[in-house]
């Protein structure tokens, strides 16, 4: 049911005339234009503001005329009289109100964070188990095709002898010459007056040749070289840059 405001406006306007109050004075008391005074009387809603702003003009318009025991009451029988009515058209939309319970991890179970981590833990070791195995064929015939390699060849990588001159007679018995240099030297030499030979060496660079009888050197750098026959050295001297010739036999 709603407020009669121009029942109210009726009593607050009777009580000011008996009490010969004039609506300059009451608008003065309660702040308000002379215009809000006489709608609040005349009940126009029309003229007045929210009405929220209207039940507090009432009440100071009352509290002014000492008539709040019969103004209030009025106020209040609406608030009792509406709130079921607001109860009950509010009620069909609860229907539609769905509540979803709030999810949070920490309310999760320790299990729930436990049981996934060792799953991914051991799926990693099996996939590095996977891998490893299958790399492990792959390094074994590497190292098997090294060692092969190295049986047969007899090739000392780090040497700086090349193939030619690495080559062994097939003969254990003759001569056999070792030629090492300090400095770069450039060496000639024939064989058993047979093979001739040439070679450009760099310093700490080293030559193993084999003959049956004899070996006839020439070298452009006598200073630079030491030669070694079966074990032993060779009385070899000259000056750097010196071309000189030996034979050994």
């Amino acid at each position: 049911m709603a407020v009669d405001y121009n029942k109210i406006g009726s009593i607050l306007k009777t009580a000011r005339e008996v009490k010969k109050i004039d609506l300059r004075e009451v608008s003065d008391v309660l702040c308000l234009r002379k215009s809000l005074v006489e709608a609040i009387e005349a009940g126009n809603l029309k003229m007045l503001p929210h009405e929220v702003y209207v039940r507090s003009y009432i009440k100071r318009y009352a509290a002014f005329l000492n008539l709040s025991d019969q103004i209030l009451p009025e106020l209040i029988e609406e608030k009792e009289e509406d709130a079921p009515e607001k109860m009950s058209e509010s009620k069909p939309q609860q229907k539609f109100a769905i509540k979803l319970p709030k999810f949070s991890f920490l309310h999760l179970p320790r299990k729930a964070f436990v049981y996934p981590a060792i799953a991914l833990i051991l799926v990693g070791f099996y996939v590095i188990d996977r891998m490893n195995r299958d790399y492990v064929p792959e390094t074994v015939s590497k190292i098997e095709t090294t060692v092969g390699f190295s049986s047969q060849s007899q090739v000392n990588p780090d040497s700086s002898i090349t193939a030619e001159q690495q080559t062994v007679p097939s003969i254990n018995e003759g001569k056999k010459l070792m030629i090492t240099c300090k400095e770069r030297a450039w060496i000639s030499v024939v064989i058993d007056d047979n093979e001739k030979k040439e070679f450009m060496l760099n310093a700490q660079e080293m030559i193993i040749l084999h003959a049956k009888e004899r070996f006839d050197l020439l070298i452009g750098n006598a200073g630079g070289v030491t030669l070694i026959l079966n074990g032993k050295d060779i009385d070899f001297t000259g000056k750097s840059g010196e071309v000189k010739r030996i034979k050994l036999s």
